[in-house]
């Protein structure tokens, strides 16, 4: 990673990323509303890439990022040894190590874990077009996350036009997004896949469109998604359901949705009743539910512990938060400690709980966002927010991810750095609950002001 070599190649790719790439996708998804906010998000994001890569190189050292540039690096090498050595490396499957690959492989030591490994090949691939460079490699990687929060932002234009604009800012410019999620990391392939991977399932169940080639994506966005965080996609799925469902409730006739929501709401705490004791028994003796447990116990373990301390973006015990449920992983422990978790998610670290310039720039951005909340639920009043929501499909899609991803993010992290690059693919999600309900606040001002005319 010479600096000079980089200093000299990243301009050469920003031109190719500029003049050859963006504008393709520029003609293909934006109108002449959108077409400028696209420019801005893009300029935003490579400029978020490139202090990425200045801060892990030159501030932390290493980290994450480095090591899946560099280990990316060697299956580069293994293919200029061979073609077939290099193909065999880049697609080892964990097999024993054996003939003239084996040179490679023994300094791959990310192939032991399938999440780990899958961002190595990728990061490899990706090094193929950047010619083995870091800058460039995560300006792509960058413009990946851009490109998929782009079709998020397209999606949501298009069912919000006239917000078009507060639409784009809320999910392009989330400065924590914007350097999170720029670099050669999970969070960046993460974010840029649920963006294609609901703009396509939005495509499938409810606009009936490109029906074949948006399920082929959302297979290969699915596997893609699973490996590298499997946590992230099974979360989307439920809200992806909850979203199915209340667009298709709201265009039932009245009656029958007052006699099938009266069904629901007299039957549904019945039935929890009888089966919780089952269900908890069920879930808690469940091997995935074990292993989860398992997985939880280590990330509290090792993001929390006091051997991080003045490591990486952590912090160590420096930066450690605890729940007040923190080692009850029972099922029960787990839904106590749900409103605590996703306060600490959406809402935390308070500015004097940051000790590093990085965290101070997320404690910020958290009290940005608590405003917003606070003068949201009092504009609009938590009643008719709460009404609103499940009124409209839209919203109760995005505030359910928001909620669960935000619980998941808060209840493993135990550490606010972590914490910080966890949330970063709910974070547009978020946002665009408070800006939908925004929208709904300007509408009623409107409404006021017309009647007094």
């Amino acid at each position: 990673m010479d600096p000079l070599y980089n200093l000299l190649i990243t301009p050469i790719y920003l031109c190719v990323i500029y003049f050859l790439i963006a504008p393709y996708f520029a003609k293909k998804w934006t109108n002449k509303y959108t077409r400028k906010y696209f420019w801005w998000g893009l300029h935003a994001k490579m400029i978020g890439s490139i202090a990425f890569c200045i801060i892990y190189q030159f501030y932390y050292g290493g980290g994450d990022t480095i090591e899946y540039f560099k280990q990316g690096g060697i299956i580069v090498d293994a293919f200029f040894d061979s073609p077939n050595i290099g193909y065999e490396t880049l697609m080892y499957n964990g097999s024993n190590i054996k003939g003239e690959n084996a040179r490679y492989l023994g300094m791959l030591y990310m192939k032991k874990n399938n999440s780990t490994w899958l961002m190595v090949q990728i990061s490899s691939i990706v090094q193929f077009f950047s010619l083995k460079t870091f800058y460039p490699t995560s300006l792509l990687f960058g413009l990946w996350s851009f490109l998929g929060s782009w079709k998020l932002a397209q999606l949501f234009c298009s069912i919000y036009k006239e917000n078009y604009k507060l639409i784009c800012f809320s999910i392009l410019f989330i400065p924590s997004c914007l350097f999170w999620s720029s670099g050669i990391m999970k969070e960046t392939v993460t974010t840029g896949a649920i963006g294609f991977f609901v703009f396509y399932f939005c495509n499938v169940a409810f606009k009936r469109k490109d029906l074949f080639l948006s399920l082929i994506f959302l297979i290969l966005l699915f596997t893609l998604i699973k490996v590298v965080k499997g946590a992230t996609i099974y979360v989307l799925l439920p809200c992806l359901a909850l979203w199915l469902f209340l667009f298709y409730f709201n265009k039932i006739p009245l009656l029958v949705k007052y006699i099938f929501s009266f069904i629901l709401i007299s039957t549904i705490p019945l039935v929890l009743l009888l089966m919780i004791p089952k269900i908890q028994e069920y879930i808690e003796n469940n091997d995935e539910f074990v292993e989860a447990q398992k997985t939880i116990n280590g990330f509290q373990s090792d993001h929390g512990g006091a051997w991080r301390k003045g490591r990486g973006h952590g912090g160590g015990d420096t930066s450690a938060y605890h729940l007040s449920t923190a080692g009850d992983l029972s099922l029960l422990g787990m839904l106590k400690s749900m409103p605590e978790a996703i306060s600490f998610t959406l809402f935390r670290p308070f500015p004097w709980e940051a000790k590093k310039a990085v965290q101070l720039m997320g404690a910020g951005e958290s009290i940005l966002f608590l405003i917003l909340t606070i003068y949201v639920l009092l504009k609009v009043g938590l009643i008719k927010t709460v009404k609103q929501t499940f009124t409209d499909p839209h919203l109760g899609f995005v505030l359910s991810y928001a909620l669960f991803f935000g619980f998941i993010a808060g209840y493993i992290s135990f550490n606010y750095g972590v914490l910080q690059r966890f949330k970063t693919p709910m974070m547009p999600f978020y946002t665009l609950f408070l800006v939908i309900h925004y929208q709904y606040i300007v509408k009623t001002k409107r409404k006021k002001l017309f009647k007094k005319r």
